[in-house]
């Protein structure tokens, strides 16, 4: 039975480690960091939660309208709109076209 101990360790390691892997598979490719902007660790702690936030906020955004377009699709969106003022619901909605104004000359082109 001893033996089987340091056996279940070396598992438990490297299921860890296979999370440790994952985490940093979906900062790379998700929470799109693929480079630290600081060299300390208190920097990279920093950026690495700011990233977490940003993602959880936006998987919130998700549930929340329940999307049902791809999360990158949503993250486009958001990222797009971000400094317009804009209800979450509409985000896929084009805005709408400017109010006419009856002073000013309206052109039309003839299509041949």
């Amino acid at each position: 039975m001893t033996s089987t101990h340091p056996l279940e360790e070396i598992a438990d390691l490297y299921k860890r480690r296979w999370q440790v892997e994952l985490f940093f598979r979906l900062m790379k490719q998700t929470l799109r960091i693929t480079k630290f902007v600081g060299r300390s660790e208190n920097a990279v702690r920093i950026q690495i939660a700011v990233a977490l936030i940003a993602y959880l906020l936006l998987r919130a955004l998700q549930q929340i309208t329940k999307e049902t377009h791809g999360f990158l699709e949503l993250v486009r969106l958001v990222r797009a709109n971000l400094m317009h003022r804009k209800d979450a619901a509409r985000l896929r909605n084009p805005p709408p076209p400017p109010p006419l104004d009856s002073r000013q000359l309206q052109l039309s082109f003839l299509s041949s």
